[in-house]
């Protein structure tokens, strides 16, 4: 071909997970857009599901597709028949055993998208589960309050929309299923919480997702979604309706920082420095078991509620820009306001 017919031809989102040196694999997303521009996205599975991206601009010499880029990297690639093939440092085919690992398949645009934007529009919905699946393509939707709803991407009338039964505790493991009968028929979706990877895209997700419609069993990866206003660093202001004045504290004020990337949380508790693990699920927030160190402190009474509090299993947030209000009975217990 050409290099104008190849610049056409390669057109579009190419996907695949790539050999890693130090790692399970490189779950590798490449945009080739029209005008030219490409946005790189390398996730490395086992290490961290907060995804590298570069960006930059794209062209085609001697038949193949030139990221134009600075730094160290693959940066060429070959089409061939269907698949893009990634190249080594000088252009060449990578001759190995793992060489097809560096072959790139065109993404289907009927594949459901597991990027931060549409989790955050999910979230907006009231959505407070979803959940993704490849080969056959499908999503899942929880809404903890209403439905569920199971889509089969593929097919013209694979949804199954449901109101919400109870949840059934799941043996040997943590997590939830659910079992509806629907006219369509049964319908059974388990949430272990077990670390997935994507197969498309290789960011982990927290939670291995099966769902049993009839006699077919589908697999995939899940999540519970988050307000991203809880990230960041808050002071605490007042604690079961009595003020706190971080002025109060000289080495450690109370304060929670907030990772929801990570699911964990830091802070001090007035004395003690702290650190544990989060999950917020719909409006509710489960700190998980804090770990403290072990100074003594002349007073430690704020520091014994402060902690009673982030244990309480019951425990409800409301959030905003500015401020975070932990609740319980309809009752903020506690709350902060949000620091540098």
């Amino acid at each position: 071909m050409s290099n104008a017919e190849v610049a056409r031809s390669a057109v579009g989102t190419w996907v695949g997970t790539i050999p890693c040196a130090d790692c399970p694999g490189i779950g590798y997303t490449l945009e080739l857009n029209p005008d030219s521009t490409y946005r790189e996205r390398m996730v490395y599975q086992g290490r961290s599901a907060t995804p590298f991206v570069q960006s930059g601009t794209w062209g085609v010499g001697h038949g193949r597709v030139q990221l134009k880029k600075q730094g160290t990297g693959n940066n060429q690639f070959a089409l061939d028949g269907e698949t893009l093939v990634m190249l080594d440092g000088d252009g060449n085919r990578i001759e190995s055993a793992l060489a097809d690992a560096y072959r790139l398949r065109r993404k289907s645009p009927d594949e459901p998208e597991d990027n931060p934007s549409l989790w955050r529009e999910k979230y907006e919905r009231g959505i407070d589960f979803a959940a993704v699946g490849n080969e056959p393509f499908w999503s899942l939707e929880i809404d903890l309050e209403k439905m569920i709803e199971f889509r089969l991407l593929d097919e013209e009338d694979g949804s199954v929309l449901t109101p919400i039964p109870v949840a059934e505790k799941p043996e040997g493991g943590e997590g939830a299923v659910y079992r509806v009968q629907t006219v369509s028929g049964n319908l059974e979706i388990r949430l272990m919480k077990e670390t997935c990877v994507n197969t498309m895209s290789g960011r982990e997700f927290p939670y291995t997702v099966t769902v049993l419609k009839d006699s077919a069993i589908y697999k995939g990866c899940g999540i519970y979604l988050r307000d991203s206003r809880l990230n960041g660093t808050w002071n605490l202001v007042e604690l079961q309706g009595k003020a706190v004045s971080p002025k109060d504290y000289e080495r450690n004020p109370p304060s929670l920082a907030i990772a929801l990337a990570e699911g964990s949380v830091s802070g001090s508790a007035g004395c003690n420095k702290i650190t544990g693990t989060l999950e917020p699920i719909g409006d509710r927030i489960n700190f998980g078991a804090i770990a403290s160190t072990r100074m003594a402190c002349p007073n430690m009474e704020v520091e014994n509620q402060f902690l009673k509090v982030l244990s309480n299993e019951e425990l409800r947030y409301r959030v905003n820009e500015e401020r975070l209000e932990l609740m319980l009975g309809g009752r903020a217990v506690a709350i902060f306001e949000r620091g540098e």
